[in-house]
């Protein structure tokens, strides 16, 4: 979904939609990347007809290293997009020295 391409743009962590994917000239994960995917309901009905949508974004921030700044620019870019955070937790690998960080971020969009 481009509307989380560009929130997450300002945090400067590249952003993969569904997956990060090896390519020829990038054969390994990135130290820290973004994957998301997007879940859309129905939510706000006025006089019988649809009048908005509930956009879910469950973003996974991959990492190694200390996360803390990544966070930071994460949750300060997603808030200014006008997103909700509903929750985040956090997980640390020691064989990979790796640190997950998932979220679920909640939006709206009214109906065109």
């Amino acid at each position: 979904m481009k509307a989380v391409q560009d929130a997450l743009k300002p945090a400067g962590i590249p952003a993969y939609a569904t997956a990060w994917k090896p390519t020829a000239s990038h054969r390994t994960a990135p130290d820290k990347y973004l994957v998301y995917t997007v879940m859309t309901t129905e939510d706000i009905h006025h006089d019988d007809y649809l009048q908005g949508y509930r956009v879910h974004v469950y973003l996974n921030l991959w990492t190694r290293g200390d996360p803390t700044p990544d966070i930071r620019k994460v949750r300060e870019a997603m808030y200014a997009a006008g997103y909700a955070m509903s929750s985040e937790l956090d997980s640390y690998n020691d064989e990979t020295d790796q640190t997950l960080i998932a979220w679920t971020w909640v939006g709206w969009m009214e109906v065109e």
